[in-house]
């Protein structure tokens, strides 16, 4: 089998737009574009004994792992997969996984954002 990866998830954020919650991938792309990770907050990081998606999706909705901090798995969440080469990112469609470009901003820019102001 293929190394076990870590696994984050992502839910949008209290405030953002109601109606870009539990919509498919298409509807958000012709109505908001792509997801935007400024509009997300990570509720999970660790390790979820898989990387099948499907599996890592029943595990979050059924029964949530210690440590998750969202609602449970539903439409329109990301799933990130990661180990040191780096992270492939998923969103939740209707059926299955959109695998999208999504690039959370990293602690240190802000840090740095915040310096220069």
């Amino acid at each position: 089998g293929q190394p076990q990866k870590g696994c984050r998830i992502w839910q949008l954020r209290k405030g953002v737009d109601v109606t870009m919650r539990f919509i498919g991938y298409e509807d958000l792309i012709k109505r908001f574009g792509e997801p935007d990770a400024d509009n997300y907050t990570q509720v999970f990081d660790g390790d979820l004994g898989t990387n099948d998606l499907e599996q890592i999706y029943a595990i979050c909705r059924d029964s949530p792992p210690p440590g998750y901090q969202g609602y449970r798995m539903a439409l329109s969440d990301v799933v990130e997969l990661y180990d040191e080469d780096g992270s492939s990112f998923h969103y939740v469609d209707r059926f299955g996984f959109q695998q999208i470009d999504f690039e959370p901003s990293e602690p240190t820019q802000d840090f740095d954002m915040k310096m220069q102001l």
